[in-house]
């Protein structure tokens, strides 16, 4: 973290979750925000670890100053540190920045996609990478499979890489199928392997037809060379699954998206079920055979 423009007052840090929050708080009111003091720079083995990094700086009325936060990795602590020695310099920084940004562009430009849909993209990639049950199978469904990853090899799927499914049986909604082969694209550019799996369920008559429209939409974008390959596409008619093959392969997707759930987007955004509340701890009244309890 690198402040640019303003007096710096203060650098500290923190790396355990629990020192950052306080005990009986939450994210929505950590204990450090209510302290004026630095943050307490432990680090190390902690149980739930954070990064936290605190600049306390001051700024005259009008006065613009320039935040920069910068993550990355590197195979030692000296490599890290000449990062982090590197990133201090304002012009080199700049530099990175301008060209970062121009090659997102070309990429956005060779998949066709916008600024909104990589923001998409990128959130829909959290729940691949960390599972969530927002986007998962219902539990229901998960407890009744019987299945190992052999399962998926006769759909030519290793099961090795994370599996996105993709279900669909409505051709009007066509668009979330090329929504999801944007995205695949998108992943694989960045370097996240992902096997896209779409079934195609209609049951209207017109699965040849809408079978045909999701492998032209394939072929005709950039991803028609990475079908049926791991890290790829695989399209496959809902009728060929067997009942035991539909349960595994809704139990192993890190995310299910359906065409019956809506557009892409509020089906990323939808916030898991919240948790069925505590209720308030019950006192009994004190009886003859437990007298030290207090009376109503």
């Amino acid at each position: 973290m690198v402040v640019q423009g303003a007096e710096i007052n203060g650098v500290s840090y923190e790396t355990d979750r629990m020192q950052f929050i306080g005990r009986g708080r939450t994210t929505a009111g950590p204990q450090a925000m209510d302290r004026p003091a630095a943050l307490s720079g432990s680090q190390g083995s902690v149980l739930d670890p954070i990064v936290a990094i605190r600049h306390r700086i001051t700024l005259d009325p009008d006065e613009p100053a320039t935040i920069n936060i910068v993550t990355g990795i590197g195979e030692t602590r000296d490599i890290c540190m000449g990062l982090v020695e590197k990133y201090q310099d304002r012009r080199l920084a700049d530099r990175v920045f301008d060209l970062a940004w121009t090659h997102s562009q070309v990429l956005l430009r060779q998949i066709n996609a916008t600024e909104a849909d990589a923001q998409l993209y990128g959130r829909l990639a959290g729940p691949i990478l960390y599972a969530s049950a927002s986007l998962r199978a219902d539990p229901g469904i998960i407890l009744r499979n019987r299945r190992g990853q052999s399962g998926l090899w006769g759909y030519s799927i290793s099961g090795d890489l994370p599996i996105v499914l993709l279900r669909i049986e409505d051709p009007e909604n066509i668009d979330l199928v090329r929504k999801l082969v944007q995205a695949h694209a998108y992943w694989r550019l960045k370097g996240l392997a992902v096997d896209l799996v779409i079934w195609n369920e209609d049951h209207a008559g017109y699965r040849q037809v809408l079978q045909e429209q999701i492998t032209g939409l394939i072929a005709a974008g950039v991803e028609a060379n990475v079908t049926e390959r791991p890290g790829g596409i695989f399209v496959r008619p809902g009728d060929q699954i067997s009942n035991e093959d539909r349960i595994l392969l809704q139990t192993v997707a890190r995310v299910i998206i359906s065409d019956s759930l809506g557009l892409l987007a509020d089906q990323v955004n939808r916030r898991p079920l919240a948790a069925t509340p505590v209720p308030p701890s019950f006192q009994p009244e004190a009886t003859a055979s437990n007298p030290r309890l207090p009376r109503r």
